[in-house]
């Protein structure tokens, strides 16, 4: 009887493991069957073959707001894709790209930042979120990606002056699109608004957060009863983000700060287990006001994407420290 029993407890292993492995190579794309999929290294899915398989199935158009484009398998596709006949347009922040030119690139110019990370293809595909097409940031750094399905989604991204502000609807899911800058403050109040309608629990993975508004909509929410957590990157944890962490401590705000192995990359809040904030922006001033970045607010998570959050903040509270609150 031992003898099966440790031969069914190895069967469990192996089955488990080739979970692990199926989970870790399926790149599957949105659909109009299945038009939202979330994307993140934590949860053991490839970014870079997803985008990989994405951008080479590619029949018509690629559309790309990047800050850094450097993986060289997306780079050489992109120059198959150009050769191809395939219209590209490459929009990138030359401070964290190499010249992109050859393949079609136009450097971004203005005061700020390119820190948009938006993938259009085909005028229907359109991916989202906080990681950039580089090796480490799609394999390596804690992301999340959105990918949706959404013709009207891409139109809007493809066109070359834009709104600053979209909404859309996803079968029953409302979504809300904002573009930075925002000179006129409006998506600043919708976040903050959103911040302000929790009732019960707000969770924040951000690499940075130094925007003194938004700061204090958090311990605000705090000090009105709502559950707040908050995890920062190991790096700007000691840096950029100091200040306004020990603000968030003062205020009985619990930190998980990340171990500095790879960047705590992501840039997303989820409230009330029922509305997701995500996009390429980190939580500062210059991000609203100077940089082009942007983010995407989702509303009626489905209960498959909720299990997906809920695995992600468990998955960033094991890979995490709770720093001590100072009283």
């Amino acid at each position: 009887m031992k003898k099966y029993k440790n031969f069914f407890s190895l069967l469990v292993v192996a089955a488990f493991y080739l979970w692990l492995i199926h989970a870790a190579t399926t790149h599957t794309l949105p659909s109009e069957s299945n038009p939202v999929i979330f994307y993140s290294n934590q949860q053991r899915q490839d970014l870079k073959l997803t985008l990989c398989r994405a951008l080479k199935e590619a029949t018509n158009s690629i559309t790309l707001e990047m800050y850094a484009l450097t993986d060289p398998d997306i780079l050489k596709i992109l120059k198959k894709s150009m050769n191809s006949k395939i219209v590209l347009k490459i929009l990138y922040d030359k401070s964290a790209s190499p010249n992109l030119k050859p393949i079609g690139g136009t450097p971004s110019s203005g005061k700020g930042l390119m820190h948009r990370k938006i993938v259009v293809i085909d005028h229907s595909l359109v991916f989202l979120g906080s990681a950039n097409m580089t090796t480490q940031s799609m394999r390596f750094h804690d992301n999340l990606t959105l990918g949706f399905f959404h013709p009207e989604l891409a139109c809007f991204l493809e066109q070359e002056v834009k709104d600053n502000h979209f909404t859309f609807y996803i079968q029953d899911q409302k979504a809300e699109l904002f573009l930075l800058p925002d000179l006129k403050g409006d998506a600043i109040k919708k976040l903050i608004n959103t911040i302000d309608t929790a009732k019960e629990k707000i969770q924040i993975a951000i690499f940075t957060i130094t925007h003194p508004l938004l700061t204090k909509a958090l311990i605000n929410a705090k000090e009105r009863g709502v559950r707040v957590e908050v995890a920062v990157d190991f790096f700007t944890e000691r840096g950029a983000s100091q200040k306004t962490i020990q603000k968030l401590v003062d205020a009985d705000i619990p930190i998980y700060c990340s171990q500095g192995h790879q960047l705590l990359h992501h840039k997303w809040a989820y409230i009330d287990e029922s509305t997701l904030i995500i996009g390429s922006a980190n939580w500062t001033q210059a991000a609203f006001a100077k940089n082009k970045d942007c983010f995407l607010i989702l509303s009626l998570l489905t209960e498959k994407q909720k299990k997906t959050m809920k695995n992600l903040w468990r998955t960033i509270q094991l890979e995490s420290e709770l720093k001590n609150l100072s009283h």
